[in-house]
């Protein structure tokens, strides 16, 4: 156990040191020199750990989103204790992936940067591809869940409309990143509530027998 411990904390420090350097230089010019450095180890010891640079931006591009990911469950858990809408939660959530806070600007542009990446590089491709179908399929759930609570009308295509979703976020992400400022993430978060809400239009039969 202690040994797998260490190679653990082994990973999540040259992780680190790859968010750090990214952040300082660009995503698309970090080296395995250069995580080296930002890590405090050696190239031979990041080389153990990684066969290529490909595979450090994935794992690291996979750190970064779970750490998002950890922080919407975390949040969901409190907002079911809470009873709050199924509305709520899902605009929380996708909150999240927009650069609103200090973190959040540094997790989305790693994330964008990624994706970018992605493009002209097509071995990083199946960790986007993952990435994409897990986040539709968490959209997807979420709408499915209001159906039943009757939140959302049940014609409502789920599939289309979380892929919509996305997108919007994505859009808004970018643009946040490219021009920030008070009333853009203002604009931002509404632009994302109004969506939300369209889908989210009645209200839930559980809240309401309790009620």
């Amino acid at each position: 156990m202690a040994r797998t411990a260490d190679h653990d904390a082994r990973r999540a420090q040259i992780v680190a040191g790859v968010k750090a350097l990214a952040l300082e230089v660009g995503l698309g010019h970090v080296t395995i020199a250069g995580v080296a450095r930002s890590a405090g180890i050696s190239v031979g010891l990041v080389q153990h750990y990684y066969s290529s640079k490909e595979e450090l931006l994935l794992d690291a591009f996979r750190s970064v989103r779970q750490d998002i990911l950890d922080r919407i469950d975390a949040s969901i858990v409190r907002a079911e204790r809470r009873h709050e809408r199924i509305e709520l939660m899902l605009r929380d959530a996708l909150e999240q992936f927009l650069p609103l806070s200090r973190q959040r600007t540094d997790e989305t542009n790693l994330m964008h940067a990624f994706a970018g990446l992605a493009l002209e590089n097509r071995s990083l491709h199946p960790g986007l591809r993952d990435a994409h179908s897990a986040h539709q399929t968490r959209v997807e759930t979420a709408l499915e869940n209001g159906k039943v609570c009757g939140e959302v009308e049940a014609v409502t295509d789920s599939r289309a409309e979380a892929y919509a979703l996305l997108a919007l976020t994505d859009g808004l992400a970018v643009r946040l990143l490219t021009a920030p400022g008070r009333a853009q993430r203002t604009w931002a978060r509404q632009a994302l509530s109004r969506e939300i809400s369209r889908l989210f239009p009645g209200e839930c039969r559980h809240h309401v027998d309790k009620a």
